[in-house]
């Protein structure tokens, strides 16, 4: 069941870019997971601004396709949480759960509600 519209994934996304941006002083992220955090955050917001939804600004990223990075970037996180970040449980958890937490997002949207492009 696809409960969270684009209007709402938009919302989300830039919560998430937030949290992204302040984890590192709010967790006690190592510097090379607070690197990620700050890197993912501004990428994560580039992503959001340019896609074809109520959120963004410059609509050049088909919101299907933001739906697909999101889902790679998740599988991606989690896999990082449990390699590169292991030993470290506040890395490894904050990095599994935010990688879990975008799967979830990634199931429930309703990504065939996309905007129609106006030229």
């Amino acid at each position: 069941m696809k409960i969270i519209s684009p209007k709402f994934h938009a919302v989300l996304d830039y919560i998430l870019v937030m949290l992204l941006l302040i984890s590192p002083d709010l967790f006690g992220l190592s510097s090379s997971a607070s690197t990620l955090a700050y890197i993912l955050g501004i990428g994560y917001f580039l992503l959001t601004i340019c896609t074809k939804f109520s959120g963004g600004i410059f609509k050049l990223i088909d919101l299907k396709l933001h739906g697909f990075i999101e889902l790679i970037a998740s599988i991606g996180l989690i896999i990082l949480a449990f390699t590169i970040f292991k030993g470290n449980i506040i890395d490894e958890m904050f990095y599994a759960c935010f990688g879990l937490l975008l799967l979830i997002i990634f199931t429930l949207t309703d990504y065939k509600r996309s905007l129609p492009v106006i030229l």
